[in-house]
């Protein structure tokens, strides 16, 4: 099953006074099948984050279509796509997104408190990921108080609590060290062997070889 389907994508940036045009994305197409761990790998300015907005639907693009789950990302009323980025996709980015202010339980419950569940509904998704990504001792500390590494597996329990149907990975091994890298892509390649589909973008040959 096709989760996600890009099709003929072009990005067009236009300078504040419609002097200059910079071709960002020039016809992208391309397929993420259910179940699978893809990598797109570029340098610095080749687009990668370009088109991960686009495909998170952070920023429309100027040409062609994004399919998520069967549907136009493009087309979907802004008062409506919150609720559907929320319910199709989970996200890590490099520089992990945490809120100081949060533990790192709060940290992880946040996509479901926002999408209103129910407490006891939240703590029974909680405990299998906190054990799966090996930080149930660490919920209530806070972010300022672990590791990057530790950081980086909050991220990511945030991005599985919602059951998406796509990870969208940016950069996730960016920030960390050697032995974190190696750990993080592990991680990855455990949570794709249980079936969940992920998409990251990096510029490592390293990070892109467990996909």
């Amino acid at each position: 099953m096709t989760i996600l389907e890009v099709q003929n994508v072009k990005k067009i940036y236009t300078t504040r006074f419609g002097g200059n045009q910079v071709q960002a994305l020039t016809d992208v197409n391309f397929t993420v099948e259910e179940g699978e761990y893809v990598a797109i790998m570029g340098e610095s300015g080749s687009g990668k984050t370009t088109l991960l907005n686009i495909l998170a639907a952070l920023d429309k693009p100027t040409g062609g279509q994004v399919l998520l789950a069967g549907k136009d990302t493009v087309r979907i009323p802004d008062g409506q796509m919150a609720a559907f980025r929320r319910d199709n996709l989970g996200f890590v980015f490099q520089d992990f997104n945490l809120l100081d202010t949060f533990s790192i339980r709060d940290n992880i419950l946040l996509p479901l408190v926002l999408a209103r569940k129910s407490y006891p509904e939240m703590a029974r998704r909680l405990t299998p990921v906190a054990q799966k990504l090996g930080i149930s001792d660490l919920l209530d500390k806070f972010p300022y108080e672990v590791s990057g590494g530790q950081k980086q597996r909050t991220a990511v329990a945030r991005a599985l609590i919602t059951t998406p149907k796509l990870v969208l990975a940016d950069e996730p091994t960016g920030a960390l060290d050697s032995k974190a890298t190696d750990s993080l892509l592990r991680l990855f390649e455990q949570i794709n062997a249980e079936g969940q589909t992920i998409l990251m973008v990096t510029h490592s040959a390293r990070a892109a070889s467990h996909a």
